[in-house]
């Protein structure tokens, strides 16, 4: 699994802020989907143990009506625009717009590359779920 260019902001230690300030191009992004959408396994090579892979993406607090928060990853339900299904997603949110959208049953993998840095948190929010819901889901449903 080889990635591009990455930059990753260290905190006054030297070390990697884990929780924040990871840059990677849209397609590295990607391939962290694919990882979680494989339940740890990376073209046939089981990277991360199953259990971890299903234990991450299990809900452990309920945010609100629509999204729940597991280790370091979102999960919700969404209905594409147009459409009556729901579909389970598990995803990263990162600041400025960056989304990673993983869902399950459509064995997609989805990366919102956005650059928000100056607009408030639910600015963010409001691009990038209109984006998801109403052109690239109904695209993958």
């Amino acid at each position: 699994m080889e990635f591009g260019p990455v930059d990753w902001a260290q905190g006054k230690t030297g070390e990697p802020i884990a929780a924040s300030g990871l840059r990677l191009l849209p397609r590295d992004t990607l391939k962290v989907g694919q990882l979680v959408l494989g339940r740890g396994d990376w073209l046939g090579r089981q990277l991360v143990p199953k259990e971890w892979a299903e234990r991450i993406t299990t809900p452990i607090v309920r945010i609100d009506q629509y999204r729940s928060y597991g280790y370091h990853w979102y999960m919700g339900d969404v209905v594409p625009l147009g459409q009556s299904q729901r579909h389970h997603w598990v995803g990263g949110i990162g600041w400025g717009g960056q989304r990673l959208f993983v869902l399950p049953d459509l064995g997609a993998v989805i990366a919102i590359n956005c650059g928000n840095y100056d607009k408030s948190l639910e600015e963010q929010n409001r691009v990038t779920s209109a984006i998801f819901v109403a052109v690239v889901l109904p695209l993958v449903s």
